[in-house]
């Protein structure tokens, strides 16, 4: 499985915001921002998937979609969790080409190829993950914001 996981590692200062909350408001926060984070997910990662291409066409700098399954398993992947004062997001994707477009390698299976001249083409890296990774991190501090709106509605 290929994933990235955002924890308080990388956002310090921000955590340190949410320390003051008490543990029954972090977890109204956490089901509040799932929807949040979903939606703000599946709009970072249109971005790096630039529309379908035809089958058994060549590999572009930029990923195409021609299913939709690797773009639906990370939307699928995206699981939000509190522990103590922590808010810990992860995505990624169980299929088995997922890494291949992320950080670039020899799509197919190896050998023996029927034909004489088969052989397994390189992809180059177009990196999907990372970046709405990036986006999430970006965005983070504004959708825990709406999300605390929401929250604090309901109190």
């Amino acid at each position: 499985m290929i994933g990235v996981e955002l924890d308080g590692n990388q956002l310090d200062d921000f955590f340190q915001e949410l320390d003051t909350l008490p543990p029954r408001l972090m977890l109204r926060l956490n089901a509040a921002l799932g929807p949040l984070l979903y939606t703000a997910l599946g709009g970072s990662l249109q971005k790096h998937f630039s529309g379908s291409s035809p089958a058994h066409g060549p590999a572009g700098k930029v990923l195409t979609s021609r299913s939709g399954n690797l773009f639906n398993s990370v939307m699928a992947s995206l699981q939000t969790s509190v522990q103590d004062d922590a808010i810990t997001i992860s995505i990624g994707s169980s299929l088995p080409y997922a890494a291949v477009h992320e950080y670039g390698g020899y799509a197919g299976r190896p050998g023996p190829f029927k034909k004489k001249t088969g052989h397994r083409p390189y992809l180059p890296a177009r990196p999907y993950l990372n970046p709405a990774m990036d986006d999430l991190v970006a965005a983070l501090p504004d959708l825990v914001d709406q999300a605390y709106s929401q929250v604090a509605d309901t109190l």
